[in-house]
């Protein structure tokens, strides 16, 4: 897979580099021919030769034409640069620099969004930093929700697993999609907060209607009046002034008009081709040919976008000023513009709001498609209500480097699982990569795992728990709630089942009350319709019995000592774990002597 993308790295350069070539002799030319020009266009006034005025004013076209051509070749230049840039992303994703991505989803976390702040959902070394290739605001408020499991129809998992699996298969399309919207981020503003076009009907003012109509008509009448004789020129300066102070008077009303369908057109060309993308494509999953749909449906879509962009183009002469001032003087421009801009709304501004829903969806897909193409994935397996069974073959967690992470295999069917283990075995990552893997399922990305069936369930998790000291709540209170939350949910027996995942249950007070409230805690959340995964290091939990007197289940992981060395095989087994290793760890930080640690 490096080598594919080291190949697209490449022939990106080249054509940047020849491109490179192309516009600087472009550049030149440019120059050449408006110098050119300036000489032809003098001598014939000066000399009177219409000859080489025509030649002067013949060589400024071929000047506007190559400015108008040069333009368009920076825009190839820098989609380039874009493809480049999108290449090294997905090397630094294989190699494992992805976590110097600086958007990670940071922003998007919420306070009570516990599952998020636990697996690693969103923030520093998430899922949203190694695969979101979104990059405008609403493509990428959506990936964050999909991952937190807002608005996700998960019975929808296999639909959309189609979708992101056909994506995965045209890297060319994934490369070339994220290089263009990686373009409209670059055009907004750095504080600018990109959100969907609020659309709502406007109207034209009457007053403007009037204005707009009175300025050319009485600036055309001075200047046909000043050439039949019957006015001084003077006057040509009076009306264009007057229609100036008339345009330029109520500018903030005129561009209360223009600057919210302005603010699109900036980017409109590249929401236009992203589109346009889309519509051609040939796609077979349903999800994604419901989304062409959308797209193609009647070409009212393409063309509200289109019509956006001359809008934007029209109004971007305000940049110079000179030319601004004389259009908006003679001819009122200002006011054309707002009524385009309104006309625009009235018409196109419903439809266009769908654009970024669709643009935004498209985004979501190819991030979550990106797990396809860096890791080993296959389909998630939705067992049919009532089957509480997690079966896992060979499940590895997603983040971690896919050269050293090692697979798991294990079949949970009982309502309580115990996990025991000395410290650093791998049981809190076991409950990351069931838990991880589940969100992917749920969302259709695809499991990191050879086969992985669980039915639909709702996940709480208990793992990162800090205290809050402003509200005065310690880290063992905090436990508490959290199981609080699950408890309650559990007796509510709806038909979704809990899935509770532990991690060292209760390890924020002494061992007595730890062992007293866990066992409390998880008879009590045996009594309903969940599954319950506790890891923990007291022994004691493993003897526990459910709330209708039926035994735990016990998996554990362990370790074992090479020359005096601790190691780990990472391998879930089942029964209950009989070794410690805390006098080895206090060893190797080189706070206990140790001489034989194969004898503890």
């Amino acid at each position: 897979m490096t080598e594919y993308f080291e190949d697209i790295k490449e022939k990106a350069k080249n054509k940047k580099l020849a491109l490179d070539k192309k516009s600087a002799r472009i550049s030149y030319l440019r120059l050449l021919t408006f110098i050119a020009g300036l000489i032809f266009i003098y001598q014939g006034l000066s000399k009177g030769n219409d000859l080489y005025t025509v030649v002067g004013i013949a060589v400024m076209v071929i000047f506007i034409i190559l400015i108008r051509f040069h333009g368009l070749m920076e825009v190839k230049i820098k989609s380039h640069d874009k493809e480049i840039e999108c290449a090294d992303r997905y090397l630094a994703r294989i190699n494992g620099g992805w976590r110097d991505f600086s958007d990670d989803g940071s922003e998007f976390v919420a306070e009570d969004d516990t599952l998020s702040h636990d697996i690693d959902l969103l923030g520093k070394g998430s899922m949203y930093q190694l695969i979101s290739v979104a990059h405008t605001g609403f493509g990428r408020k959506r990936l964050a929700d999909t991952l937190c499991l807002k608005n996700v129809d998960i019975d929808e998992s296999s639909d959309r697993y189609e979708a992101v699996r056909e994506l995965s298969e045209d890297k060319e399309f994934l490369i070339e999609f994220e290089a263009v919207s990686s373009r409209i981020y670059d055009k907004k503003d750095e504080d600018e907060e990109q959100k969907e076009y609020d659309y709502h009907p406007m109207k034209f003012p009457f007053w403007m209607g009037i204005i707009m109509a009175i300025v050319p008509v009485i600036n055309i009448t001075a200047i046909v009046l000043t050439v039949t004789g019957q006015i001084k020129a003077t006057w040509i300066i009076a009306t264009f002034l007057l229609g100036t102070i008339a345009v330029f008077g109520p500018q903030k009303q005129i561009e209360s008009l223009i600057m919210p369908v302005y603010l699109y057109g900036l980017s409109s060309k590249d929401f236009y081709e992203l589109l346009n993308m889309i519509g051609k494509k040939d796609f077979k999953s349903e999800k994604l040919k419901d989304l062409k749909e959308k797209v193609v449906a009647g070409d009212g879509m393409l063309k509200a976008v289109k019509s956006l962009g001359a809008i934007g183009q029209a109004f971007n002469v305000e940049y110079n000023a000179i030319v601004h001032m004389l259009l908006a003087g003679f001819f009122g421009y200002d006011l054309y513009i707002a009524l385009a801009a309104v006309n625009w709304n009235n018409k196109y501004g419903a439809s266009f709001s769908d654009c970024f829903t669709i643009i935004g969806s498209m985004e979501e897909y190819l991030s979550l498609s990106v797990l396809s193409v860096i890791r080993e994935v296959t389909p998630f397996d939705m067992l049919e209500e009532g089957d509480n069974r997690i079966v896992l073959s060979d499940v590895i967690h997603p983040l971690l480097d896919t050269d050293k992470v090692v697979s798991n295999t294990v079949s949970l069917d009982n309502s309580v699982t115990v996990i025991t283990g000395s410290n650093m075995s791998g049981k809190t990552t076991f409950l990351r990569t069931v838990a991880i893997n589940l969100v992917m399922g749920y969302i259709g990305a695809g499991v990191c795992a050879k086969s992985f069936k669980a039915p639909k369930m709702k996940i709480f998790t208990s793992m990162r728990v800090m205290d809050d000291v402003s509200n005065g709540i310690s880290t063992f209170y905090a436990e508490i709630l959290r199981i609080k939350d699950m408890s309650q949910y559990i007796k509510k027996m709806g038909s979704v089942p809990a899935l509770c995942l532990i991690d060292e249950i209760f390890k924020g007070t002494n061992s007595a009350d730890r062992i007293y409230g866990a066992k409390e805690a998880i008879k009590n959340l045996s009594g309903g319709n969940a599954m319950v995964i506790v890891s923990t290091h007291d022994f004691e939990l493993c003897e526990l019995k459910k709330k209708n007197g039926d035994d735990v289940s016990n998996y554990h992981f362990e370790e074992h000592y090479e020359d005096n060395e601790l190691k780990f095989d990472y391998k879930i087994k089942e029964g209950r774990c009989t070794t410690r290793n805390a006098k080895a760890l206090l060893s190797m930080a080189g706070l206990l002597e140790l001489d034989n640690l194969d004898k503890n």
